[in-house]
């Protein structure tokens, strides 16, 4: 039986320097970010050992090796290669979904953050 569980990194803390305008890229921010990793983690014949799911430092160190190794413009790329990244490096994962939060954003009004979400799956073998 196939079980489908999840691993959540919530509420990742970066300083980066991603942005559209030249201003964030060179002066940087905060950003938040969420990873979901969807896959098979159950105990294999009973075993409680770690080689059976994802190790959640490798996780999040993974997570932010790539957000920090460059700067991009949009949230939409960054989030996408994050998800990316980490379809690459953990085969266990068959689907991961990324959220990225940017809480300053030179909008002209007031508003909490904006928010970007991409997911990622395996392709059937």
């Amino acid at each position: 039986m196939r079980h489908h569980d999840k691993i959540r990194l919530n509420g990742m803390l970066f300083y980066a320097h991603h942005g559209a305008l030249a201003e964030e890229r060179t002066l940087g921010q905060r950003f938040e970010v969420d990873v979901e990793a969807c896959g098979d983690f159950s105990r294999h014949e009973g075993s409680d050992d770690l080689h059976w799911t994802i190790d959640y430092t490798l996780l999040y160190r993974a997570v932010c090796d790539i957000f920090s190794g460059e700067n991009f413009r949009l949230l939409e790329t960054c989030a996408g290669v994050v998800a990316d990244g980490l379809m690459k490096r953990f085969e266990k994962i068959e689907e991961v979904t990324v959220r990225v939060r940017k809480p300053h954003v030179p909008m002209g009004g007031l508003l909490q953050n904006v928010e970007v979400e991409v997911t990622r799956r395996r392709q059937a073998s």
